[in-house]
């Protein structure tokens, strides 16, 4: 798995750049809402597997976004019809309905049978709606995920059918990285934890969070994530 999450963590921080020079992943295209500020690119890893990565926030808006407590949940609308138990942070879901289109069109159109969805921080939560939607919406397609960095999406029904239905998902966590413990209230992860970098599973509280975050940032840029991935596999 290091060698993937390797470059994982590479085309998730290409995603900022829309570009990508690592020889074992071939960019295709890029999407973007210009009117949501949500884009990302795609293209193929391996030679064998369709990439969707969705870029993150910007670190000058970080402090924002994690200080702002608008954290609606709104019912995940991509799942079986008529359920409305699934339920998600309305924000990322408005982010990532305005590039599905885009998204559904190209994983259904490319000749890949394995599709992964990556991103850093926000790009991460996009990565996993994305996800769990085209293991719905999409026929034929095995689906894994790659997050670093990344917030809370759902609440536990979300979480539980994420579960059942994307089981090869990697979320990892960079040292004392504040954003994997927000969004506060009934929000909850999914997949399989990978802390680096001397992280731990313990949360920070919403307090510590606010009063933290711009002391914690290096942990939680995603150059950083490349680099103690990389020096894992030394």
């Amino acid at each position: 798995m290091n060698k993937e999450a390797v470059l994982y963590a590479t085309v998730a921080h290409a995603a900022y750049l829309s570009q990508c020079n690592d020889k074992n992943f071939r960019l295709t295209a890029k999407f973007e809402n210009k009117a949501t500020d949500t884009q990302g690119i795609v293209g193929e890893a391996f030679g064998d597997s369709f990439v969707v990565a969705f870029r993150g926030s910007e670190e000058t808006g970080l402090a924002d976004w994690i200080t702002d407590l608008k954290f609606i949940p709104a019912v995940y609308p991509y799942g079986p019809p008529g359920d409305t138990s699934m339920q998600v942070h309305s924000g990322f879901l408005g982010a990532y309905r305005s590039v599905r289109e885009s998204v559904i069109s190209m994983a259904k159109e490319n000749r890949c049978q394995k599709v992964v969805t990556v991103g850093h921080s926000l790009g991460g939560a996009l990565a996993v709606l994305a996800a769990l939607d085209i293991t719905f919406n999409v026929p034929g397609k095995t689906v894994s995920c790659y997050t670093f960095g990344a917030p809370k999406i759902g609440n536990a029904s979300f979480a539980k059918a994420y579960q059942q239905r994307v089981k090869q998902t990697y979320r990892f966590v960079n040292g004392s990285d504040v954003v994997p413990s927000c969004p506060p209230g009934n929000f909850a992860h999914v997949g399989e934890l990978c802390c680096i970098g001397n992280a731990t599973d313990q949360e920070w509280s919403w307090t510590e969070v606010v009063n933290v975050v711009m002391d914690k940032i290096e942990d939680h840029l995603p150059h950083n994530y490349i680099k103690v991935l990389r020096d894992l596999i030394k």
